[in-house]
């Protein structure tokens, strides 16, 4: 008869065959895409982002790998959020403006990603000072007054082409640019208002001059 410790070597073996089992097989959800890396190279992804498919129909689910030889990078497949730390912006009427904004990101190629940044935080890391330097760029050439009308809208738009174009080199798509706030500090806040109010004062002024001019002539 064949005692426990006859079958010893058998009972390892199994269990190394059902640890390799295991690893072999990883589940990847729906809201995430993922990069599998041999030896340090990424080889294939999984549920990437697509817009031409419909939801669920693009990977998700389990997934084999080479135990010990494949590495899954997995990467959120939802829209990523990048604040940029608050700065004082100079406007050309030579206002320091205090100004906060983000951005709206998704990973579009993750084989580039993985590649150029390593993990989507890093891709955060690398878009927070573009968004810092593009908004400076943009801002820097208009007025205070120019971003309380329409034309704040052309500035964001220009933004946002200008931090995508800087994005697609780490596999990433610019969604959208936000400004929370763009405003001037407290205690130049009244002072530029005054002027304005001068300016538009002179402004009326000079209209009504010459009106009168007008009706004298006729």
């Amino acid at each position: 008869m064949h005692s426990l410790r006859d079958y010893k070597a058998v009972f390892i073996a199994l269990g190394v065959l059902v640890v390799a089992l295991l690893s072999s097989v990883v589940m990847v959800p729906e809201t995430e895409q993922a990069v599998v890396v041999r030896f340090g190279e990424p080889i294939k992804k999984i549920n990437s982002f697509n817009p031409n498919k419909d939801f669920g129909q693009t990977g998700a689910g389990l997934v084999l790998r080479i135990p010990f030889a494949d590495r899954l990078v997995r990467i959120d497949k939802r829209l990523m959020t990048v604040d940029m730390v608050p700065q004082q912006v100079l406007s050309t009427d030579q206002l320091r403006l205090n100004v906060d904004a983000y951005a709206r990101f998704r990973i579009i190629d993750p084989v580039r990603m993985v590649r150029t940044a390593g993990t989507s935080d890093r891709v955060k890391e690398q878009l927070e000072p573009i968004l810092t330097s593009v908004l400076r760029q943009e801002l820097g050439k208009r007025t205070f007054q120019s971003l309380l009308t329409a034309e704040r809208g052309e500035a964001i738009q220009k933004i946002r082409d200008g931090l995508d174009r800087e994005a697609r080199e780490y596999g990433a798509q610019v969604v959208d640019v936000g400004i929370k706030r763009a405003d001037l500090p407290d205690s130049a806040l009244e002072s530029a208002f005054s002027r304005m109010q001068a300016a538009r004062e002179q402004e009326a002024a000079t209209i009504r001059a010459q009106g009168q001019k007008s009706a004298q002539l006729i």
